[in-house]
């Protein structure tokens, strides 16, 4: 799945940030974290912000699969039912539980590579317009080879391709692009 430059969780360029990569499979999006020292809400155990905001952000891009388009919350809980340990690999995964026209609710949850169940996550997230998504999927970091998770109706644009001032028409073919 794609990145971000600037993204706390995902952004490759962003010093104070996570660089962690999604993955996804037919029902889930998830990644793995290594709960470092400098994530911490005291000495040994992760801060639960650091796992409200990658259930979140796990959940956000179930949301986003599911609707197609990139979504934004509305609403997030989080219950936390253990404290995570410093130097625990925990993976955060996430699925749409149910998507209507205007609202996507998701789950998610964070264990340990044992089944450790260290909190569970319920969501809410609105989908963007179709030219919002296709705005921020042009800034989007893919991999070699990797096309676009969104499959966008194509767009006709005006664009100054001579640097004239004058105008010519481009179909951009969002669903066929690979990056």
């Amino acid at each position: 799945m794609p990145t971000s430059t600037s993204c706390f969780l995902c952004g490759e360029e962003n010093p104070l940030g996570l660089k962690i990569r999604f993955m996804k499979t037919r029902d889930r999006v998830y990644t793995e974290y290594l709960v470092d020292e400098r994530r911490v809400g005291f000495d040994g155990v992760a801060h639960g912000g650091i796992l409200a905001a990658l259930l979140d952000e796990t959940m956000g891009w179930a949301a986003a699969l599911a609707f197609d388009r990139m979504c934004v919350t509305a609403e997030a809980t989080v219950r936390y039912l253990k404290r995570v340990p410093t130097g625990t690999t925990i993976v955060v995964s996430a699925r749409p539980t149910s998507c209507s026209r205007k609202l996507c609710a998701t789950e998610g949850e964070v264990r340990d590579g044992n089944g450790t169940l260290y909190a569970r996550a319920t969501g809410k997230f609105m989908p963007l317009s179709v030219e919002e998504t296709r705005w921020i999927d042009s800034r989007l970091v893919y991999r070699e080879g990797e096309q676009s998770v969104f499959n966008l109706p194509d767009a006709t644009v005006e664009v100054d391709q001579d640097g004239d001032g004058s105008s010519h028409i481009q179909t951009i073919e969002n669903s066929t692009v690979s990056r």
